[in-house]
């Protein structure tokens, strides 16, 4: 058979009724994930560590200890403010300040930092001998492998930032313990502030050396430029007196500007060693950290909050997936342009009027027991509770039923399914209802020995009249519970001993053929298609036959395969129902 096309698929523009319908049908696959990654999530949760992070905050001066040595503060430097920060957060995560934490703190021997021997050398260790320097409890050289490792680890828990466009740097450690990340860092700014004033101290040492020897030199040309200015002055000179002057002022000019150069060179030369005996940073401390009272990571609501998303998408690119291969009929046009049956009509969803009705939230409702399930839907059929809505698509149902049969006078329908619990019953209790309920004489026949739905829920007031051969057999229970029609049992019930199952079409085209005589509409629950093959044996009693299609649980192949079968069996096919229809569903329908 041809697959025939489905122009809708083509044309279709999905809108925010066709999303909602899909996470609504998708529910419980969405709901699965969700809860596999929340679960995931509270695993972490419990097995991670947690992780405290604490922070000081330092901020550069470059005037600090200005007012000591120089009268007036020091001449700005031409670097920018972005780029001074950046150099000193560069030397705050420098492996010269990290030695030094890890060396003071020891932090090498701390379970945090320490890494622990691998397989491979703990087995060696196991077969190799002991060495006698070992034995005599003799420490070997340090290893600068572990020291790196340590090193590295510290880097990754060490964070640096400017707040704002200010001269503050934050620093912040982070470390299982929340007293021992407070205390490495505090200890990361110490180490930085010595750093600085070491290398200031170095440098000033350097400077004083420099001027040291530069002040000798000095020192000889000053004396020599004034040696000369006195020997010309007590001496003399062979030129004019005018030139003799000039000549003097010249060398007087050459004394003065190395006395001059010398004082200065002095003077810098005392500062420089003022500075050695009293080295001071250009940085200070202005926060420091104490242990933080909560943890930052894991943080439990951003990761309940993440495995909720992630298990929502997952959950709904899944559902996506699985939709591209998925063949189930949800719209009234796949009956007629993929099966190439008539669509009489849809209905909704029985079990969502007990949502506002009942209070009841059936999130899962095609989860639940079949038979719980249809029970409770006959009882509210039987009980005439049922939703507007449904009210309404029974009397389309059977005013379309009307106008393809033309009206007739007896009118015996058989409803099936292509599969058990598809709610081929649920539809024959409300059509037969239907019927009674608009004046017409309705019989319901239950005809479905194996589930005897209806039997066992609405005819608790069967009772039972002798034949006159002795035979006891079932009457006809008229108006069970709020029912306004008769209902005939399922012919198992009322077998006698020693009768065969050949006997059960026999009775039940018997009261077939007799209720034609008292009875309009008849209505016969026929089992499922796919299921068994009694229905064949009843086939030919009825005049029209109604297939059930359940919403997104049956296929077009299955729905096509139930309709052949129908067709070799000499039924007459009225047309199909789309059961348990969602009312969001109906939204996404042009």
């Amino acid at each position: 058979m041809r697959q025939p096309n489905h122009p809708e698929s083509n044309d279709k523009v999905f809108g925010v009724w066709d999303i909602a319908a899909f996470l609504l049908e998708n529910r419980k696959t969405i709901a699965v994930f969700v809860a596999a990654t929340v679960s995931a999530a509270v695993v972490y949760l419990l097995l991670a560590t947690p992780i405290f992070v604490a922070t000081t905050s330092v901020i550069i001066d470059p005037n600090r200890g200005a007012e000591l040595f120089n009268a007036a503060p020091m001449p700005p430097t031409m670097t920018s403010d972005q780029s001074r920060v950046e150099s000193q957060m560069e030397v705050i995560k420098s492996d010269r300040v990290a030695n030094s934490v890890i060396s003071r703190l020891k932090l090498e021997q701390r379970s945090e930092f320490a890494t622990g021997p691998s397989l491979f050398q703990t087995v060696l260790a196991r077969i190799t001998p002991t060495s006698t320097a070992s034995a005599a409890g003799e420490a070997g050289p340090p290893d600068t492998t572990e020291f790196r490792e340590v090193a590295s680890r510290f880097a990754g828990k060490l964070s640096t930032k400017r707040i704002g466009q200010s001269l503050v740097i934050e620093i912040a450690f982070s470390s299982a313990d929340p007293n021992s990340s407070a205390e490495i860092a505090n200890e990361i700014a110490e180490s930085f502030i010595r750093t600085i004033v070491e290398a200031k101290s170095k440098l000033a040492e350097e400077q004083g050396k420099w001027l040291s020897e530069r002040l000798e030199t000095l020192q000889q040309q000053a004396f020599e430029a004034a040696r000369r200015v006195n020997r010309f002055r007590s001496v003399g000179d062979s030129l004019s007196s005018q030139d003799a002057r000039a000549k003097l002022e010249e060398l007087e000019s050459i004394a003065t500007s190395y006395r001059k150069m010398y004082d200065d060179f002095q003077r810098q030369y005392n500062e420089t060693l003022q500075r050695i005996s009293y080295p001071d940073a250009d940085v200070r401390i202005i926060s420091r950290a104490s242990a933080p009272l909560g943890k930052s990571s894991p943080r439990t609501s951003l990761v309940l909050a993440f495995a909720v998303i992630l298990g929502g998408l997952s959950g709904t690119a899944f559902a996506a997936v699985r939709l591209t291969g998925d063949r189930a009929v949800r719209s009234l046009m796949q009956l007629s342009t993929n099966v190439g049956v008539t669509p009489l009509g849809a209905i909704n969803d029985l079990s969502e009027a007990s949502i506002w009705r009942e209070g009841k939230l059936r999130c899962f409702s095609r989860s639940a027991p079949a038979r719980d399930a249809a029970g409770g839907t006959l009882s509210r059929i039987a009980a005439g509770r049922l939703s507007a809505s449904v009210k309404t698509d029974l009397r389309r149902l059977r005013t379309t039923i009307a106008s393809l049969t033309a009206n007739p006078d007896v009118l015996c329908i058989g409803v099936i399914a292509c599969c058990e619990g598809e709610g081929s019953t649920t539809v024959a209790a409300c059509l037969a209802n239907e019927y009674a309920r608009s004046g017409a004489r309705t019989i319901l026949v239950d005809s479905c020995a194996d589930s005897r739905t209806l039997s066992q829920e609405l005819a608790a007031g069967t009772t039972t009249r002798t034949q006159p051969n002795g035979r006891q057999e079932s009457e006809r229970a008229v108006g069970p519970g709020a029912l306004t029609l008769a209902l005939l049992p399922a012919a198992e019930s009322y077998l006698q001993p020693g009768e065969t199952n050949r006997l059960l079409t026999e009775r039940t085209t018997a009261v077939l053929a007799e209720s034609r005589l008292e009875f309009e509409r008849i209505i016969v629950d026929l089992p499922a298609l796919l299921s068994s093959d009694h229905w064949k044996l009843l086939i030919p009693y009825v005049d029209q036959v109604i297939i059930v299609v359940d919403f997104g649980k049956t296929t077009v192949d299955q729905t096509r395969d139930g309709l052949i079968e129908l067709n070799l069996a000499g039924g007459k096919v009225l047309g199909a129902v789309l059961n348990r229809v969602p009312a969001i569903a109906r939204k996404t329908w042009s």
